[in-house]
């Protein structure tokens, strides 16, 4: 495509491949290969590590790859079902997202297990169905798999719906969350874990309400997809540009209600002997009256990629920017920054001829390439123990990378003939 055309025109068709999106599918898939390889090592820099106090590059990878979920989602809902039928897409959709569930449970595994026969009767059945419903089931596979399920019913809807539904999905997380979620995740007491019996048990990526915000990030996903598919490649790029910078914006200011919980003369958090000291007692609607007497800049949070303060000085809140929970801060802001690396990718492959290779393999194979790293992971890191100097590490991650490589491109030239052969379909 000439740049001329690419500028007058839109970049794509309900039964096109779009190279941009292939090729931040791909990034994102490699990403999440270096941070899953080196986020349990000590060497690693805290930007590459996931936390539950700020937002990092290793945080930006999972929305990433949730936000090309739903642009994928989309573009395959509308491009089958004038082809095959409401019913029979939704069918094929079923069977796919619970596909992945049953994938990630193979790979990840189920969590707890039985030691002896005569161990399971129907309590131990009971607490070992709710702490996978909880917590266990929800690596990203199962993530992504049940939140295709969930907005299935609204995927073909129109723009405006689906961002009324996904400003709904907000809202409800975070009054869930002052309800009882953020308890729930972090296992500290609440009602809903002693209705469950996993009192004490933490969850990650959200655990079962997680899904919520999850959605979130999938339906931006699907807003981007009509964006690509109505609007000329420069337009396009532009318009994500502004929707990164102000969902950013509204991301950071959400997490600078943080600076309500610091620990000194004007917050004193009263002592409550059930939940860990670090937390706020109230961490979802914040302590208003401390800020009261503050300069405006004294409110302002640090800027992201900058770790806090310890919780000797600021009580752990809904307010950070927490995957752990995903708190909305985390996923305006995430979604905001997801939109700002697309749109570099759209311009620089859709309006430009940017071609990287490992991108498009990975890209154009992100769920054969994925269930083949997390093996590899394991193997490797077998021999580069946690406390690894830079070399050694870096040498390890090579290798992983290398290995997976070769296992994917070996995958791809026995089932489509060659590495660079696009697979079936434009789903991740």
């Amino acid at each position: 495509m000439s740049v001329s055309a690419a500028t007058t025109s839109p970049p794509l068709s309900p039964t096109s491949r779009v190279v941009s999106m292939d090729q931040f599918r791909g990034y994102a898939v490699a990403g999440m290969f270096v941070v899953n390889f080196l986020g349990g090592l000590a060497v690693t820099h805290q930007v590459l590590k996931h936390n539950n106090t700020h937002f990092s590059w290793a945080d930006s990878i999972m929305p990433g790859f949730l936000f090309a979920c739903g642009f994928s989602y989309r573009l395959s809902v509308l491009r089958k079902i004038p082809k095959l039928g409401r019913p029979a897409v939704w069918l094929g959709i079923a069977k796919r997202s619970l596909g992945l569930v049953l994938l990630s449970l193979v790979l990840y595994g189920l969590g707890s297990s039985f030691d002896s026969w005569q161990a399971i009767d129907a309590a131990s059945v009971q607490s070992f169905a709710a702490e996978m419903l909880k917590a266990d089931l929800w690596e990203v596979l199962a993530i992504i798999g049940v939140v295709q399920l969930l907005l299935l019913p609204v995927v073909e809807l129109s723009w405006r719906l689906r961002l009324v539904i996904a400003i709904v999905l907000s809202l409800s997380h975070i009054a869930l969350s002052g309800w009882f979620n953020y308890w729930f995740v972090y296992g500290q007491p609440n009602w809903f874990d002693e209705l469950l019996g996993t009192t004490g048990r933490r969850a990650w990526d959200g655990g079962c309400f997680g899904l919520i915000s999850w959605g979130v990030v999938m339906l931006a996903g699907t807003l981007a997809y009509d964006l690509m598919s109505t609007q000329t490649v420069r337009r396009a790029a532009s318009t994500l540009v502004v929707w990164g910078i102000a969902l950013m914006g509204i991301g950071y200011a959400a997490s600078c209600l943080t600076t309500l919980y610091q620990v000194d003369d004007q917050y004193r958090a009263p002592v409550e002997s059930e939940i860990d000291s670090k937390f706020a007692t109230s961490p979802v609607i914040p302590p208003w009256e401390n800020a009261e007497g503050r300069s405006w800049s004294s409110l302002l949070a640090e800027a992201p990629f900058f770790e806090p303060p310890g919780t000797d000085q600021r009580k752990l809140n809904y307010w950070m920017m927490d995957k752990r929970v995903v708190t909305q801060s985390f996923v305006w802001f995430s979604t905001g920054f997801t939109c700002l690396v697309y749109a570099v990718f759209v311009l620089l492959c859709d309006l430009g001829t940017l071609r990287v290779g490992l991108f498009t393999l990975f890209g154009q194979n992100a769920l054969v390439a994925y269930a083949i790293h997390h093996p590899v992971a394991e193997m490797v890191l077998q021999v580069v123990p946690k406390d690894s100097p830079v070399w050694w590490a870096t040498a390890g991650m090579c290798l992983f990378y290398l290995i997976t490589w070769l296992f994917v491109v070996a995958f791809v030239n026995m089932f489509s003939g060659s590495a660079g052969k696009p697979s079936s379909g434009s789903s991740a």
